[in-house]
């Protein structure tokens, strides 16, 4: 990892060339819980923007598919460079975009405290945000102001992140160059048909979802007529009895995830 960190420095100053870096993210959807996800994020870097985003959009546009079932309340990331706000995308029900523009920032603590990690020496700052206390871990060898999610502000590539309840936990484990022509087709064609929001708006259309979980695949309806079924995108046919207990499970499903990232975003479902 080392050796081609180093290859890639001598570009970093001047994002002249496309750069990815590959997080491993260890996380828990729900604090009640004991169970971990574990997924790898992209962080790419390029001379027009910054993206942060799960994997399984890489792997989407690997295949030219747009969109994959259990893909819900998810996010990514952008910021055009020269521009300080993101704007986050995130996707509703089965076919709804919603992008929210924001400006992150937090207010660093760089200590003294120095470590190695993957043979690079680190050093530790601490900050609050979205609810949470954080330890990053960065590196002034890579002179990237950036990191995971909407980390950014300190004076090198953060290669470890995480709260101090360590629900949250961060670091990178490989680094790719990014084709000159690479097109990320599924965040594009998502962004192209995003509807801007506030934040307020985003946490009503979650309160919505949740009072009716498959509203979206009904096309906005509330019931299901007599003598028709309901086909899912995992392939499930519901009849019309079957309808109210799955959207009791769904509901659960989404009262589970109540330990976002940004803690103080967090739904307050019924």
């Amino acid at each position: 990892m080392k050796s081609l960190l180093f290859i890639l420095l001598g570009t970093f100053m001047m994002f002249a060339q496309n750069n990815r870096f590959i997080y491993e993210v260890r996380y828990k959807k729900d604090s009640t819980s004991k169970n971990i996800t574990k997924e790898n994020h992209y962080l790419d870097i390029t001379k027009d923007d910054i993206a942060y985003y799960n994997r399984m959009y890489f792997i989407n546009d690997s295949l030219g598919l747009h969109g994959f079932k259990d893909y819900r309340l998810t996010t990514f990331l952008i910021k055009k460079k020269g521009n300080n706000s993101y704007q986050s995308y995130e996707y509703i029900g089965d076919v709804n975009f919603y992008k929210l523009a924001e400006e992150p920032k937090q207010q660093w603590i760089i200590t003294d405290s120095i470590k190695t990690s993957n043979n690079f020496q680190v050093q530790k700052a601490i900050t609050k945000f979205g609810g949470r206390i954080w330890i990053a871990w960065f590196s002034k060898d890579i002179p990237i102001p950036y990191g995971p999610h909407k980390f950014n502000g300190l004076p090198g590539l953060i290669i470890e992140l995480y709260d101090v309840k360590k629900d949250y936990n961060f670091k990178v484990i490989k680094t790719e160059k990014i084709p000159q022509d690479y097109k990320r087709l599924s965040l594009e064609s998502s962004m192209s048909r995003a509807i801007p929001v506030t934040q307020k708006e985003l946490d009503k259309l979650k309160l919505d979802l949740y009072s009716s979980p498959f509203k979206y695949v009904l096309n906005e309806s509330l019931t299901l007529p007599e003598g028709k079924k309901l086909l899912l995108d995992d392939g499930t046919v519901l009849s019309k009895e079957e309808l109210k207990p799955a959207e009791v499970k769904e509901r659960k499903k989404l009262k589970a995830f109540n330990n976002p990232i940004e803690l103080d975003k967090a739904v307050r479902y019924p």
